[in-house]
């Protein structure tokens, strides 16, 4: 049991005071400074060295791993400072001299100054910055099968807290260190427990067949800037708004059969809003680390190579006056050792040929045995020396720092973003505003109407001003994104992203933003918490009638629930001199006192209604998620909104329960998430895991799903899942882009365009200008069912990268396909991607919604 002392204070955490103190290193790691022996090693406690084949700790072990060590230091505080998503402590250690532990407070009020220079004076700015000190944070294992993390985050925390050696007093001295052991601690436990299972079986070191993060598996670090998930908030919470680092560690593991480590600079491109100081500060200290590690006679070590900084989802502090300094190392079979023949070491993303030296590889590896200790050995090495620029360009820093936020304040281009107060999407509009707030931005309410830019805006609009420290991380979020063509000769292939190209929230959303290039005057009010406002219920009626927005549908969810009888109108209709378009939501008078509380929650409006048109009736779907064995990162964010955001109640369906047939007595709808075809069809091979888990739907799956669909059932396949659809399932539809030649055709996530047909059920709620998430997605040719969304013959890109978009024009985005008394529901996109495609949640809710209808 770990030993916990409250205290009392702003956050409510949870604080331990422990100490850390250096233990016995691995043979292949030495240090500098004799170790004080005065408190127990790792291995003491663990059983075993970090580092060592064979050996993890799990989560409740490193726990007890600290509280062993409690108060033996007075160089590192740890703090509970919140629960994981399963409810596991979430722990960050503070490391740093004892005396700046004595005036802690003071230096962050002092960092939190700098990174708010408003109205700073230059001699204060010089004072500050001569008590201030670099705020350096280090993340560990948020990838949880990247397992040398956590391992090296105990040997480097121990070895801080007792060495005595020049470089660590002066590490301790000029910077104070932020630790996360574990970014993912659910995921550090399910992983060394899984490990354990299979020790001495032929699936020893093998990755578990589930997500490493209970919903969005590796997605995890493409969280930070829709912040949607419990670990991503309690860092940005406890390390980025309370403390400002400026400079963030990030230490991942990458495939074993490349370079030993990866390190800045950035490949090209950078996203644009990321101020040109940052982007030298971060080639500078990357190579910092590649020269110390290779001086050090650590081989293999590649900068400029595999990894760009465009996207915001993967560097929160790069539009927040710091810099992501990433660190990749090669992987082993998580703890077991692995041989690489020299002829197996390849680049998989180009940079840089592994087996050669180059300027930004200069000392290759010539391959052998990888272990563990390796990995520790290597993020240790990199980690110091990370601690060490800090250490010695304290000033440099700090100073960096100031003047990015000083740039970001002094913004005027565009002068400021406005949210008009009228939005088709109360609640998204909300979200949105939660995410830039959560994100440090300084949003402000209308208390009256103003004029900008020509436009008039009500009372209640929202205005975010560019003159913040904030300012890049709102401007990055609210305008379009234009991916550069980078190709390494004018005749080769585009050069792909490392991640996706595309991160304009608004469209996403379905929110309505305007730019704003001249100042204006507008009485305004900051608003630090932002909640949907409240709906109103009007009228007297047989029924009330509200919209077929996404609160709407949240609210058709908890009504379905509490047995009311809701009806879906199938035609727009008038009442009382207003009209009401096709999809509105029916609620009898009799449930007006429920209605009026998800007003308040939710803020749905509805007004009463005497007109009848003609309606379907509809009772709460059985939803089957498909989960396969090979797990997909789109099926855990399908299940997150499902239990955290729309309320749709589900029952995860594994191959067995598939093939086994007799679904339609169990269900209405099955839904099938982004998932390739193979992995579909064929699983895990057998022997590549444990039985159970091998296998995929196969032909016996592929028969039980036709079986549902010709009794009845609705089939919902997600982008790629259409493949294994449409050939096995033997449909009239063609995806047109599966024949194009490489280089043809090139959208690796981007926000394009389609046109909705409003008169399709599937259709109702969304706007007929329909913005959607296009990942190496299909589209479709067919000479049967509905097209209910399909695209213009004009270019659809609306923010990203698009090659080739003449493939696209005229063809269909979501197809509804009869088959037998059932249907099929193709989308050629991600409706629900990442919990950020706002606008496009209707379809998927309305397929499901619309499986369980029935004609009163």
């Amino acid at each position: 049991m770990l030993s916990v002392r409250r205290c009392a204070g702003p956050t409510r955490a949870a604080v331990l005071r422990i100490t850390l103190l250096l233990g016995v290193g691995l043979p292949a790691l030495v240090f500098a400074g004799a170790p004080s022996g005065e408190v127990p090693t790792p291995e003491s406690v663990l059983g075993f060295q970090p580092g060592a084949d064979r050996h993890l700790a799990d989560w409740d072990e490193v726990l007890g791993y600290l509280e062993r060590l409690d108060a033996a230091s007075d160089r590192v505080t740890v703090e509970e400072v919140g629960r994981t998503t399963q409810g596991r402590p979430f722990v960050l250690a503070t490391v740093t001299s004892a005396a700046n532990h004595a005036r802690l407070e003071q230096i962050r009020q002092t960092n939190l100054r700098l990174a708010d220079p408003r109205g700073l004076a230059e001699a204060e700015a010089e004072r500050l910055i001569a008590r201030g000190r670099t705020i350096v944070a280090m993340a560990f294992s948020i990838h949880s099968t990247e397992v040398g993390g956590t391992m090296a985050s105990l040997r480097l925390l121990h070895h801080l807290a007792a060495s005595d050696a020049t470089e660590v007093r002066r590490a301790l001295d000029e910077t104070v260190l932020l630790v996360l052991p574990s970014h993912n601690p659910d995921g550090t436990q399910l992983v060394a427990e899984w490990y354990r299972r299979q020790l001495g079986t032929p699936f020893e070191g093998t990755a578990p067949p589930v997500l490493y993060h209970p919903y969005v598996g590796h997605d995890n670090n493409r969280d930070w800037y829709m912040f949607t998930q419990e670990e991503t908030r309690l860092t940005v919470e406890h390390i980025h708004r309370r403390w400002h680092p400026q400079i963030m560690h990030d230490v991942h593991q990458m495939g074993r059969t490349g370079a030993r480590l990866f390190v800045p600079p950035y490949t090209d491109p950078w996203e644009p809003n990321v101020d040109p100081a940052l982007r030298a500060a971060a080639n500078a200290i990357g190579m910092h680390v590649a020269a110390r590690l290779t001086s050090d006679g650590r081989q293999g070590v590649v900068t400029n190579a595999m990894f760009d900084a465009w996207t915001p989802a993967r560097a929160y502090p790069h539009t927040h006056g710091g810099v992501r300094v990433l660190s990749e190392t090669a992987s082993a079979r998580l703890a077991t050792p692995v041989d690489v023949e020299a002829h197996e070491l390849q680049s998989r993303r180009g940079g840089y040929d592994p087996r050669a030296p180059s300027w930004n590889f200069p000392a290759p590896w010539p391959g052998g045995r990888w272990r563990l200790a390796d990995i520790v050995e290597y993020q240790v090495s990199a980690a110091l020396a990370v601690l060490d620029h800090a250490a010695r360009n304290r000033e440099f820093w700090l100073r960096t720092a100031l003047g990015v936020n000083r740039r970001a304040c002094a913004r005027q281009e565009p002068f400021a973003f406005v949210i008009p107060a009228a939005q088709r999407e109360p609640l998204a509009t909300t979200r949105l505003l939660e995410v830039l707030q959560t994100g440090g931005v300084e949003v402000y309410r209308a208390r009256s109407a103003f004029e900008a830019d020509g436009r008039r805006y009500e009372a209640g609009s929202h205005v975010i001003a560019m003159q913040q420290p904030a300012s890049a991380f709102a401007k990055t979020l609210l305008e379009r994104q234009s991916y550069p063509d980078l190709r390494r000769d004018p005749d080769g292939p585009p050069q792909r992203p490392y991640d996706v190209t595309a991160h304009t929230l608004p469209l996403l959303m379905g929110v309505r933003v305007h730019d704003v290039v001249h100042p204006f005057d507008a009485e305004l009010e900051r608003v630090d918490v932002s909640r949907a406002p409240p709906g109103r219920i009007e009228g007297e009626g047989s029924h009330l009638a509200m919209g077929h927005g996404i609160g709407n549908l949240v609210a058709l969810g908890r009504l379905l629930a509490e047995g009311v009888d809701v009806r879906w109108a199938l035609e727009p209709f008038a009442d009382r001199g207003r009209t009401y378009p096709a999809g509105a939501l029916l609620v009898p008078s009799s449930a007006r006192g429920t209605l009026e509380r998800l007003a308040v929650d939710l803020g749905v409006s509805a007004q009463a209604v005497k007109a009848r048109p003609r309606v379907l009736r509809l009772r709460v779907p059985r939803v089957g998620l498909y989960r396969s064995w090979v797990p997909s990162n789109d099926e855990g964010w399908t299940r997150f909104i499902f239990e955290r955001e729309m309320e749709v109640t589900y029952r995860s369906l594994h191959d067995r329960e598939v093939r086994a047939g007799n679904l339609a007595g169990r269900y209405d709808a099955i839904v099938l998430p982004d998932q390739a075809a193979t992995a579909l069809l064929g699983g895990h091979e057998p022997g590549d895991l444990p039985e159970e888990y091998t296998g995929g739907l196969g032909a016996r799956g592929v028969a039980a799903l036709r079986e549902f669909v010709e009794g009845g059932g609705t089939l919902v396949a997600l982008n790629a899942a259409t493949a294994l659809v449409i050939e096995q399932l033997d449909l009239p539809v063609r995806d047109v882009l599966a024949d194009t030649e490489p280089g043809e055709f090139f959208c690796p996530g981007s926000i394009l365009r389609v046109r909705v047909d409003p008169t399709q059920p599937l259709a109702h709620g969304l706007p007929e200008a329909l913005p959607i998430w296009f990942q190496s997605s299909p589209a479709f040719e067919t000479d049967a069912g509905v097209t209910v969304a399909g695209y213009t013959d004009e270019n659809p890109l609306l923010s990203g990268w698009l090659l080739g978009d003449e493939h696209l024009r005229g063809r269909a985005a979501l197809v509804e396909i009869p088959l037998g008394k059932g249907r099929v529901v193709l989308f050629g996109f991600r409706p629900q991607y990442r919990a950020q495609s706002y606008v496009t949640y209707a379809a998927l809710l309305n397929a499901l919604y619309l499986s369980a209808a029935e004609r009163p």
